[in-house]
């Protein structure tokens, strides 16, 4: 890699971990309890990110270690021969967590660090690969020495295609559109919901519409549910709106029928950026304070 590196932050199902600015989530799969990421540049895949939870017992960073070399030697041994490995390494900044580093050279070249993480009850396993030119290495001991996987203050990071925003670990990923110019995710929390948005080119939008009407458009399935009013106001330096209703009595579910349900929702467009960013939630509460505290962690410039 030529030049200084720019640097992003990666977040997802609450791990996290510093990436080069130019590398990009390219597949996503799975659930908090077991997953896959895969992250591209333009020429080839530069990182994968595993987790899986193993169950009531966890086992040690260095007994997954050796299952994985076994499990890998076995599949790439016909093709390549005996692999290259030199393992026993830690990275200093992670010393609280069981975990180690390990570089494989046979049939792909990777370096990989594999933690334990009894909080989470979780397994995590990064690689990053490399090239016989370029090793890697100061990138990633720093992608490395960044990776969390617990939450900060009861909250995950959640980042991927410049949306990054914070949220509380209870609330699980139902649902995600994952577009480059309108990344757009939709949590739960028991009966409650969380919708959080942000949209490219809002100028364009804005060439046939308001921020208003742009809003009203954007959520119009969602806000028939819904008596609600609106008011336009400033919020961080941007022109914004608020919207909060409660939820008309034909429209809720038959188990909370004589419950009011109620939306918030906080939508803003950052002129700087050129973007539109939305949270909007469901719940129980009137104005719900979990709107602003998502909201104010929403990094627009």
């Amino acid at each position: 890699m030529e030049g200084p590196v720019q640097w992003d932050l990666l977040g997802w199902q609450g791990i996290s971990l510093e990436m080069p600015a130019d590398w990009c989530p390219g597949r996503l799969e799975g659930d908090r309890a077991n997953g896959y990421l895969r992250v591209e540049d333009e020429f080839s895949v530069r990182l994968e990110l595993r987790w899986e939870s193993p169950g009531r017992r966890l086992p040690a960073a260095a007994q997954l270690v050796d299952r994985y070399i076994k499990e890998t030697e076995k599949r790439v041994r016909r093709r390549i021969g005996k692999p290259k490995i030199d393992r026993g390494r830690c990275a200093p900044q992670l010393g609280g967590l069981d975990h180690e580093v390990f570089t494989w050279r046979g049939g792909f070249l990777a370096h990989s660090l594999l933690a334990v993480c009894p909080e989470t009850r979780r397994v995590v396993h990064v690689r990053v690969f490399f090239s016989e030119d370029d090793e890697l290495k100061n990138l990633t001991r720093r992608v490395f020495a960044s990776l969390r996987t617990t939450p900060r203050d009861g909250l995950d990071d959640w980042s991927v295609f410049g949306l990054h925003f914070r949220l509380g670990a209870v609330w699980r990923l139902e649902k995600s559109a994952l577009w480059a110019g309108r990344p757009q995710f939709l949590f739960t929390c028991g009966n409650d919901e969380m919708e959080v948005a942000r949209v490219s080119l809002a100028e364009m939008a804005f060439r046939k519409s308001s921020l208003r009407q742009w809003f009203e458009g954007f959520f119009a399935k969602a806000l028939r549910r819904f008596r609600y009013d609106i008011r336009t106001e400033d919020y961080r330096g941007h022109p914004a709106l608020r919207c909060d209703g409660v939820m008309r009595i034909g429209a809720r579910p038959l188990d909370l029928l004589r419950r009011k349900r109620y939306q918030t929702a906080l939508a803003w467009h950052c002129a700087t950026t050129d973007k539109l960013f939305v949270v909007r939630a469901v719940t129980a509460v009137a104005r719900e304070p979990q709107v602003e505290a998502c909201a104010g962690s929403v990094s627009c410039h």
